[in-house]
């Protein structure tokens, strides 16, 4: 049997190769169309007709010319619409076709054998393998099934095609029961095999079964579809990302091909035009699409125009969400849903034929913009109706009108009114003239859409009329400014009445300021009325042992006169003179000590009156200053027949302010003798003091009279409040220990108290004081 002719030619049926059997009969180089070839055989008859059956999947005989037997082309289908033409002559008998278009091969090989099966085999370009249904054994193999595969013909029959070839070899028995459901056929299927070398491809199958050498058997026709495949997964990808990047829109979206086919869309599109989820798919037709909208429930019955958009214009498709044939050009339009929502469509054609339908909830904009319209025109309704002055500035015209109430504020009658802005300016205060005409710029230029100031006219009779003025712009149909209005009300009275509350509260201000410095005086009048019962208590202290000595002096004198004058007469005895050395003596001793008890008082005074009256820091022990301070008050604490307890620990020194502990231990004692026992009632002070936790000192100071009420609790430090205003009581005893304690000694003091119960100052402070801010 003689060599059949190949070829290959592209999409576009321009010849990619052939080989020497096929030049040899129709003649053509690589780019030669098909067309062109048939046209060139003598006896091929219309060569369009036969180059369209060709490329629609059928056969082509040729009529027989002298020297030439009669032959077939016969069609197959390559990789990415290629078309595989084999030229055979007819020495054998006809060779049926299936329904598809192409040869049915499963009849063209079982009506043939031996030489003849092979030289048929070989001569189809299409990849063909012969397995035994049974166990999968490779019967025949053709030698672009060879290439395919990457072998040799011999090393292939014989073996199993599932061990050897299937990715995954389950995937011949899918293919066998899928070839029972077919009857014995199956086309299309779409499985992964591999090559020997360990490389993959993807490979769609066409299978039929048939008798082969007496045995059922079954031929695959195999196409590589790896590229197409990669090619899908590639489009896969890109349109996941694309898928994405539509969801995260707020606008619903199509996007068609030159095809009128959907080739991408997002789930808010579906929303919008109320279709469910599942009738958008890949490829899904344009007309299909719109069908399902006019059917649905979102827009109604007849929802969709019969044709594309009219020429007149968008305002004559409201209604229409989706027409059914799309606009050649731009548009857009608006569509309301029959549950209310008012959609923005937009049709907008892509270069390569395609289009985009955007869809846009304009719901929201729709009612804000009218609420808008409404709200304007209630405001001007509102203020024309109001006791206001009214201003309209039209800016097409440059009028200027000025209501009869305006011009009524400024004291002018109705035939006194000058409606011009030269008239306005002119009542206008000189000062306020340039914030007038630099707010009706700022409203011209729409830097704001209202403003709210104060302006001061001239009244007729000469005095000043303050004006509240609210001036908005008025927008007119075509979207552009062309008035002002404003309405003024007559504010003279509120400003007149915060003019006064202003001078009224810097009045106030000053008195507080002189109050606080009144305070402050009557504070220091009050350290130095201590100081002064401080050097009063000093002072009687010192009368006594100052007295004692005193009389040891002159009785010495006396008697050292006595003394003398026997001396001098000679009358002196020796009795005299031992008498007089004793009693010189015993007043001695006794002058030394009342004289060194007073130098101690005066010591003591000395320090406290120095630490009060200059406040400075020095490191002092707590318990020994505790009994310097008592010792001084003793005269005030004897005089009203108090007892007094210490309890604190020696070499509990402290570094800070002794003149401030001071001053906050006199004003306790003081405020117990004056306040805290009724007349002729003795009782006992306590001053305890103990270092605690986080390096602090607690000093509580308790006496036991009769107490304090708990509702005077939140008072007693308040300046100048006392219940003894009528024996003398000033009201700042201890509002001077509060501040002493929080301010200087920076503490903090605490009362506990109740009728009966006597008082209880507990006060901590921090063994170390902190250091001075310095003033910036």
């Amino acid at each position: 049997m003689a060599a059949a002719g190949l070829a290959r030619f592209d999409a576009d049926g321009r010849l990619i190769w052939a080989n020497t059997v096929f030049r040899a009969s129709l003649g053509g180089r690589p780019g030669d169309r098909l067309d062109a070839l048939l046209a060139a055989l003598p006896a091929c008859g219309n060569a369009a007709a036969a180059a369209d059956r060709l490329r629609a999947g059928r056969p082509v005989a040729l009529v027989a010319s002298p020297g030439r037997g009669r032959s077939t082309l016969i069609p197959a289908e390559g990789e990415d619409g290629e078309l595989v033409l084999t030229l055979a002559d007819d020495g054998a008998p006809a060779i049926p076709q299936d329904e598809t278009g192409f040869i049915g091969l499963e009849d063209l090989l079982g009506d043939l054998a031996g030489e003849a099966e092979r030289a048929i085999m070989q001569a189809i370009a299409v990849p063909l393998v012969v397995t035994r249904l049974s166990d999968g054994l490779v019967m025949a193999v053709n030698q672009p099934a060879g290439l395919l595969f990457g072998v040799p013909l011999d090393d292939v029959v014989g073996r199993s095609f599932a061990s050897a070839y299937y990715t995954d070899p389950a995937e011949r028995e899918r293919l066998l029961a899928a070839l029972r459901d077919g009857a014995g056929r199956v086309d299309g299927f779409e499985t992964r095999l591999c090559r020997p070398d360990g490389s993959d491809l993807w490979a769609m199958v066409s299978a039929r079964r048939f008798r082969f050498r007496g045995e059922n058997a079954m031929l695959a026709c195999i196409s590589d579809i790896s590229a197409r495949k990669r090619t899908e997964q590639a489009l896969e990808a890109q349109w996941d990302q694309t898928r994405a990047v539509l969801n995260g829109l707020g606008q619903g979206v199509m996007a068609f091909d030159r095809a009128l086919r959907l080739v991408a869309w997002n789930g808010r599109v579906t929303e919008l035009l109320g279709l469910e989820p599942e009738a958008l798919g890949y490829h899904t037709p344009y007309a299909a699409i719109a069908r399902r909208v006019g059917q649905g429930l979102a827009f109604g019955p007849g929802s969709v125009c019969p044709a594309t958009l009219p020429d007149d214009g968008p305002s004559a498709a409201l209604g229409v969400p989706l027409p059914a044939r799309p606009a050649p050009d731009e548009r857009s339009w608006e569509c309301t849903r029959s549950d209310g929502p008012v959609l923005e469509c937009l049709i907008r054609p892509l270069p390569d034929g395609g289009f985009v339908v955007t869809y846009t909830d304009v719901t929201e904009r729709r009612n804000a913009e009218r609420e808008i319209i409404a709200s304007r025109e209630l405001f001007e309704l509102a203020i024309r109706a109001a006791r206001e002055g009214i201003s309209q500035w039209d800016l097409r015209t440059g009028e200027l009108w000025l209501s009869p109430y305006w011009w009524g504020m400024l004291g002018y009658g109705e035939g006194e009114m000058d409606n011009s802005v030269a008239r306005w300016t002119e009542l206008i205060l000189p000062e306020d003239r340039e914030l007038s005409v630099c707010m009706a710029r700022d409203l011209v230029n729409g830097v704001v859409n209202e403003c709210q100031f104060i302006q001061r006219f001239r009244h007729k009779r000469g005095t000043v009329v303050h004006m509240l003025t609210r001036a908005i712009r008025v927008l007119g149909p075509d979207g552009a400014l062309f008035r002002i209005v404003g309405s003024h009300t007559d504010v003279s009275d509120r400003v007149h009445a915060e003019e006064r509350a202003h001078a009224a509260r810097e009045e106030a201000e000053r008195a507080l300021r002189d109050l606080k410095e009144a305070q402050a005086h009557l504070i220091q009048s009050e350290k130095m009325a201590a100081l002064g019962s401080l050097v009063a208590g000093v002072a009687h202290e010192i009368n006594t042992p100052i007295g004692i000595a005193l009389t040891g002096a002159s009785l010495m004198a006396e008697r050292t006169r006595f003394i003398r004058r026997d001396f001098e007469a000679g009358t002196l005895r020796r009795p005299d003179f031992a008498d007089f050395l004793e009693m010189a003596g015993e007043a001695a001793q006794l002058m030394l000590l009342n004289i060194d008890r007073a130098a101690q008082l005066i010591q003591s005074f000395k320090q406290i009156a120095v630490d009060q009256a200059s406040e400075e820091r020095r490191v002092f022990d707590l318990r020994d200053y505790i009994d310097e301070v008592l010792r001084s008050l003793g005269v005030r604490i004897k005089r009203a027949a108090h007892g007094v307890e210490v309890d604190c620990p020696a070499d509990l020194l402290i570094d800070g302010y002794p003149g401030a502990l001071s001053q906050v231990l006199t004003n306790l004692v003081m405020n117990s003798i004056i306040h805290g026992y009724a007349p002729g009632q003795h009782g006992t002070l306590r001053v305890s003091a103990r270092a605690v936790a986080g390096d602090e000192v607690e000093l509580v100071y308790a006496d036991d009279g009769r107490g304090i009420p708990p509702d005077l609790h939140g008072k007693v430090f308040e300046p100048f409040f006392t219940t003894s205003r009528g024996a003398g009581g000033s009201g700042l005893g201890l509002n001077i220990v509060y501040n002493i304690a929080t301010r200087r000694l920076r503490g903090r003091i605490a009362l506990d108290s109740a009728p009966g119960r006597g008082a209880v100052f507990t006060l901590r402070f921090p063994r170390v004081a902190p250091a001075e801010r310095v003033p910036a």
